[in-house]
Order: structure tokens, then sequence, then C-alpha cells
């Protein structure tokens, strides 16, 4: 080997321990800083002869299992995604209060329950009736103070949806970057390393606000999916917008434009992701969820318990009378009671097959028609009918919805006859009855109105007229103001009732423990086809225990999953991480090949000045 070529063999291998000593100390001294730094290993291939501390070339290259990340950040979206489930329904659940706890939804229904034994203890007694008013009252605020509490929570999480856009969309920004200088470092033959792990980090941050695809190009750069296969980055970033409402009620959602939305905006295209169902994990869709689904369950709950209290202490019962014209037979029903959401249940029998009909009445014809599922019931069929019209016009909707074998007609006023078809025996009237729920708090029965649909004393009956009056019922609820004003009347039912009779306390107390009713399954208690029964009691205790289990299914299942997240980090790092015993031992075998390579330096440098003196 010549001087000339040793020299030059020197020269690399000088570069070459350079270059290995500059990642090794990046190596070092980027262990336990926050995030994590990919280990970066310098590869040299020897050349053959001499001392062996040549080098023909040189790369840094990161060693990453592409797989082993992709199963690493799904996995964290979806750990972030039930901590964010399992941190709101932890306080859904603190608001609706545990199955064994006085100070429970459930515990209020008993607390009602037990004043109005002491009212049946003393129906006389002034203290007794004011007691059972005030807890009532408490019983009010509590559905008011938790429907409010999950309105805000919904905001909250609309707020959340609106500050991860800003986030999803910088931190694409901040891809599309790096994306672009790894692209231009890699064209020179550059070091990337540093990069790659920036890019990394920011492809990490956003895989826990929305779960993620990346795919790898061969110069360098990364292309960035939702998992549901919308491009979010090629080239450039895609941008997301999201339309944030500042003010939400039981009323707004994502349905009706109540709630706001994240659009992929790419030019002239725009792609509503939640409703293509793009963002399915990550904290966004946790968000999402709670908001346009978890929220408005918890809602729908208080809404049928506050509206179902309301009904079970107030409606009464209209008996229908028989009717008879000719041959044919039926029942009249006296309709002159009925506000809207009030019910007419009419059972026949027409060709031998019995049917169940249960007509709702509505002022408000928009809302027709009616489906099967706007009343709790199973096997009727629901029939709205609009009475805010004459008679005549209601007779004719109500004939019309009917088979022809049940005649329909008006006798005076406010009475709606059903007859069969008498001498043809083809059908059959069987049974007619209305309920309502009179206003009054005395002369209707033993109903009471203790609770009314806001402060100005509205009757809650129930109404699907607009919006549905049960809609955020429960964070509108009040004690009956008149009945604050007279509280004699929790006792004297009719004019001539004393105050030491206890009919109405008791029938109040049955109705409220013993009595049952059927529960809407859009509680989430029951299914369709098998709504819950109970008494509100039973109701009560049933949602605070759904409550409390879904809070704990959601903290275990967060909990299980963060194992699996750790677990794969743990097996990322160890595969990726920086070993600092094996990079001190490099440091160690570096400085000796730069210490050598500069040895020959020195020496071929004595043999040219030898060779010179010669020359000389």
């Amino acid at each position: 080997m010549s001087l000339s070529s040793a020299l030059g063999a020197a020269m690399s291998g000088l570069n070459v321990a350079q270059a290995g000593l500059d990642v090794t100390s990046r190596n070092i001294a980027n262990v336990g800083t926050p995030g994590y730094t990919r280990k970066v290993q310098q590869q040299t291939n020897m050349l053959a002869g001499g001392e062996g501390i040549g080098v023909r070339r040189e790369a840094a290259q990161r060693q990453v299992d592409a797989f082993l990340q992709q199963q690493l950040r799904t996995s964290s979206a979806s750990s972030a995604f039930l901590n964010v489930k399992s941190s709101m329904l932890g306080r859904i659940d603190a608001g609706f209060g545990t199955p064994d706890s006085n100070s429970s939804i459930a515990g209020a229904i008993g607390s009602l329950s037990s004043m109005l034994q002491e009212l049946i203890d003393n129906p006389e007694s002034e203290s007794s009736r004011a007691s059972f008013l005030n807890e009532a009252d408490n019983l009010a605020t509590q559905l008011n103070t938790t429907s409010d509490t999950i309105q805000e929570m919904r905001l909250e999480a609309e707020r959340n949806i609106a500050a991860g856009v800003e986030q999803a969309n910088a931190l694409l920004k901040t891809i599309a970057n790096v994306n672009n200088q790894i692209a231009s470092r890699q064209a020179g033959n550059l070091s990337i390393g540093d990069l790659q792990d920036q890019r990394d980090m920011a492809i990490d941050e956003l895989s826990t606000l929305m779960d993620v695809k990346v795919v790898n190009r061969d110069d360098g750069t990364v292309t960035v999916f939702t998992s549901g296969g919308q491009l979010l980055l090629d080239r450039t970033p895609v941008e997301l917008t999201f339309d944030e409402h500042t003010q939400m009620d039981p009323t707004s959602t994502y349905e009706n434009g109540g709630a706001g939305t994240i659009r992929l905006v790419s030019g002239s295209t725009s792609i509503d992701l939640i409703a293509a169902g793009a963002i399915r994990s990550g904290t966004l869709a946790g968000y999402i969820e709670m908001r346009d689904e978890i929220l408005p369950e918890a809602q729908a709950q208080l809404d049928e318990l506050a509206a179902q209290l309301a009904l079970a202490l107030s409606e009464e019962t209209v008996e229908s009378t028989d009717a008879t014209v000719g041959a044919a037979t039926g029942y009249d029903i006296d309709t002159a009671e009925m506000v809207p959401g009030n019910t007419i249940s009419l059972s026949y029998t027409v060709g031998g097959v019995q049917q169940n009909v249960t007509i709702v009445r509505v002022d408000d014809p928009s809302v027709l028609p009616l489906s099967d599922t706007a009343t709790a019931a199973t096997g009727d069929t629901v029939v709205g009918i609009n009475f805010n019209q004459p008679m005549a016009g209601i007779i004719a909707d109500l004939q019309a919805a009917l088979p022809g074998g049940v005649a329909v007609s008006d006798t005076s006023g406010s009475t709606v006859r059903f007859l069969g078809d008498g001498a043809a025996g083809n059908s059959d009237i069987n049974a007619v009855s209305a309920t309502v729920t009179p206003s009054a708090l005395s002369g209707g029965g033993t109903g009471l109105p203790l609770f009314t649909d806001g402060s100005n004393g509205t009757v809650f009956s129930n109404s699907l007229d607009g919006a549905g009056q049960k809609t955020g019922f429960a964070s509108r609820i009040k004690v009956n103001a008149e009945l604050i004003a007279d509280d004699t009347k929790l006792v004297a039912y009719d004019t001539d009732v004393p105050m030491g009779d206890t009919t109405r306390p008791l029938d109040l107390l049955a109705r409220l423990t013993t009595n049952t009713r059927t529960y809407a399954p859009e509680t989430g208690i029951g299914g369709s086809s098998t709504p819950f029964n109970g008494s509100i009691d039973e109701f009560a205790r049933r949602i605070v225990s759904f409550q409390s289990s879904q809070s704990a299914n959601a903290a275990r299942d967060a909990e299980a999953q963060q194992v699996v997240t750790s677990s794969l980090q743990d097996r990322f790092d160890a595969e990726t991480g920086v070993n600092i015993d094996d990079e001190m031992s490099n440091l160690l075998l570096l400085q000796n090949a730069y210490s050598a390579n500069a040895r020959v330096m020195t020496t071929i440098q004595e043999l040219f000045t030898v060779l010179m003196s010669i020359g000389r």
C-alpha cells in the first residue's frame, strides 16, 4: 500500500470514528429525556488488508419494528379512548350516587317514601306535610342539578373535541414539515435519525387523539391515514375543521346540528368524519361517544325517571260507559280532560284476532305519524291523533286509522263512541279507557300533580308535541307551587275529605313504591321487546346500579388496556431504546479507533518527512 493510500484510509477511518462518536454521544445524552429516542447504530464495512482500521462506507440506521410500532400506536389510541370514558363515567356515577347511599337519586326516592309514610301516620300534622314537600323539593333539585351536570359535561366534551382537532392540525403540519426535511437529507445521504425521532413522536401524539395508520415511502417520508382509510397527510396535510357549539341542552344533538362535527377538508373535498365513522379510537372518539351516546343516555334515564315520577303520582283513569246502537255494541269515552300526551286504550277483535291500540293526543300535526315506539308498552299499535281540530276531524282521523269493522262516532261534545259491527258478528269492542293528567289539586281523584314542568306550574302530561315534553324534563321538574301554598291538599283530595283521612297519602305511597309501570327502552334499561317494568322506586335503583356498573366496567377496561399498552411500550423500548452499557462499550472502541487512525496519520507524516529529507 502506498503512503498516499494509507493516508486516505486513515483519514476515512478518522471520519467514520468521529461520526460514530457523534452518534454514540447523542444516544447516551438522550437517555432519560422526555418521550423516547430511537437507538441509532453506526454500521461499517472494513477494508481488507492493512491495519483493519480503514472504512469503505458508513450509514446511520434506526432499527424500528414497524409492526410493533403500529401495535403500540393502536393500543395507545385505545388507552386514550378508554381513559376518557372511565374518567367521565366516574363523574356521572358520582352524580347519580351509589345504590346503597341515601344521598343517591334512589336514596332521594326512598326518603320521599319515608316522608310519605310519616304523613300517613300524621296526616293532620303541618310538620309532616312540610317535611314531605321539603323532601320532594330536594328530589327535584337533585334531578335538576344532575341533569345540568350532564349537559355541562357534554359541553366540556365539545370543547375538548375542538381542542383536539386544533392539536391534530398542528401535529399534521409538524409531520409534513419533518417529512420534507427527511426527504431532503436522505437525498443528500445525510443522517436523518433525529428527524425520524421527531416525526415519530408527533405521530405517536396524534395516535392518542385518533386512530391512525402510517405507510412508509421509499424516500423516507410517511403517509398518514385514519383507520377508516381517509387520507390525512401525503405530501401536504389535510385540514380538520370543527364547528364548535358554545351552548348545549338536552335537545342539542349531533343529528339535529346542535353539536359540532369534525370535517376533513382537502381542496374542494369535505368529509364528515363522524358520519363516516372514521374516528374510532383515541381521545377524540372518547369525547364524541360521551357527548353523543353515553351522556344523552344518562340524560334519558333522568328524564324518564322524572317523567314517570310526575305521571305516576298524578295520572287518573277515565272509565268508559257501555254504548248500544241497534245490534252494535261498544263503549263511549269522554275525552274532555285529555291534554297532549294523554292516551286512549282501545282493545278490539276483528276476524277473531285481538288488537290493542294506544291512541295518543297530539296538538302538533307535524309530529305525525307516530311510531309504535312512541310509548314504552309492547304489543300495541300506536296511533297519533291531532286533537287540535273540530270533533268531526278527530272522528275522521280515528276512523281512517282503525279497520272498517270498528265504527267511530261522536255522540255529543267531547265523547267518542267505538262500536263493533253488531249483527255481522265479525268485530267486537273489548275495552276502552283513557289516561289523563289533571292539573287540579282536588276534585279529580286521589292522584296529585305533586311535580310540574317548570316554575310556571305547567302540567306534565308527556306531550309529544315539538321536541317532546319529556326531553330535558329532569332539568325543569319543580314541586307544584300551588301545593306549597296550600299543603292541606296533600290530604284533602276533595271538598268533603277530613284532614285525618289517609286515602290520598296511602294511594301516593302505592303509586311510588308498589304500582308497576313500563319504562322507555332508550334509557338503556331493558330492551325494545322487553322494557323494564317496576315501581318508581325500583327504576330509580336500577338506573343508579346501571351507572355504577358502567363506571366500574370502564375503569377495569381502561386499566386492562393500560397493561397492554405498557407491555407493548416495554417491548418497543427494549428493541429500539438505548442500552447505556452497550453505548459506553462502543464509545471506548470508537475512541481507540480514532486514536489508532490518528497514530497512523502521525506515522505517515513522519515517513513523508524522512522521504523529503532523503530527497534533499
